[in-house]
This record gives structure tokens, sequence and C-alpha cells, in this order.
């Protein structure tokens, strides 16, 4: 088993196009729900609502868009999740792997970003301030986090609209420990 999960870590860094190849070679003809594999590797240090705001702070960012993303993806710090198009998910933020080129070149490593819940919300910020760079708009910019397909673009901004709705009801302090509980989207 430890070995299946360095080979999966070793891949989810370096092979995503091969196995968007290989995930592709073996879906069957039918549409049904695609099963994520997920790795787990040591958590170096925990999300903290501090780590969230001073993310925000720092890319100029409103705190209620990294905390509808942080709701919507719930995941965990440790854990990455594969993706049917053979990326894959990493940390609180769901960090996907399309973006280590990018976050490598400002100093991120794809490591401490899966193993390190304050550098996953820094590479979330990171990643959201290109989007509302390029859009000028902060809900166009949380709805690109996800993608930049109209239809994907538009259930996901419904999908945190209705998250910080709940979050406005529940509580901010509610989040942090739903994400770790859960590692996963509560919809």
């Amino acid at each position: 088993m430890f070995h299946r999960k360095i080979y999966l870590y070793i891949a989810m860094i370096f092979c995503p196009i091969v196995l968007a190849g290989l995930t592709a070679l073996a879906l069957p003809s039918v549409a049904i729900a695609a099963v994520r594999d997920r790795i787990t590797m040591p958590e170096t240090r925990p999300l903290s609502w501090e780590c969230v705001v001073d993310a925000a702070a720092q890319y100029n960012l409103p705190l209620a868009a990294m905390v509808g993303i942080l709701a919507t993806e719930g995941g965990k710090t440790g854990e990455a999740l594969s993706n049917t198009n053979g990326t894959w998910d990493m940390g609180p933020f769901q960090i996907n792997t399309c973006h280590v080129n990018e976050l490598l070149q400002a100093g991120m490593a794809p490591e401490i970003i899966l193993q390190d819940g304050c550098a996953n919300a820094y590479a979330a910020a990171f990643i959201l301030r290109k989007e509302y760079d390029r859009s000028r708009n902060i809900w166009d910019a949380v709805g690109a986090y996800h993608s930049r397909t109209p239809h994907l673009h538009a259930a996901y901004l419904g999908r945190v609209k209705n998250h910080l709705v709940k979050l406005s009801r529940t509580g901010l302090a509610s989040l942090l420990s739903r994400c770790a509980a859960t590692g996963g989207d509560e919809q």
C-alpha cells in the first residue's frame, strides 16, 4: 500500500498527461459516477483561520471569496484526490495540479501545498488573484478558480454562493471543523 501511495504521489506531480491517457483507456463507454483515487501524505501544518485571512490580505482579495471557495472545496491538508482528466486536487482548497508550473515559478512547491494547510491557502489566493487580474470581477474569478468553461463556472459559482448563505446562518466557526471532519463538498 505504501508503494502505491508513493507511485500515485509521483504520478500526481509529474505525470498528469500520462494519467489522463490511461484514465481514458480504462473508462467504460457508459457514463457512471467517477470514483476518485485518494492519496494521503503526512500533514506538516494544519489550515488555520489566520492563514486564510493572511492569504486573502496578502493578495488583496475579499475574505468572503476565500471562505466561499474553502467551504465549497472542503479538502483536507495532506490529501489529494484524482480527477477524470488526469490532474489531482490537493489540500483544503483543492489546488489543481494544472497550476503546478506557475506555482513553482512563484516559489510554491506542490508537496508543500499538499502537506501544509497554510501554504495551500496562499496557493489558492495566488490562483484566485491571477483570475481576478484577468477578469477584474471577483465573482468571475471565483468561478474561474474552478473552471473557465461557462456551464462549469456558473455551477461552481452557484455552489460557492450557497455555501456562503449557509455559513451566514451557521457561523464561520463551523467551516474548519466541517472541512476537517468530512474532507469534501457538502452540497
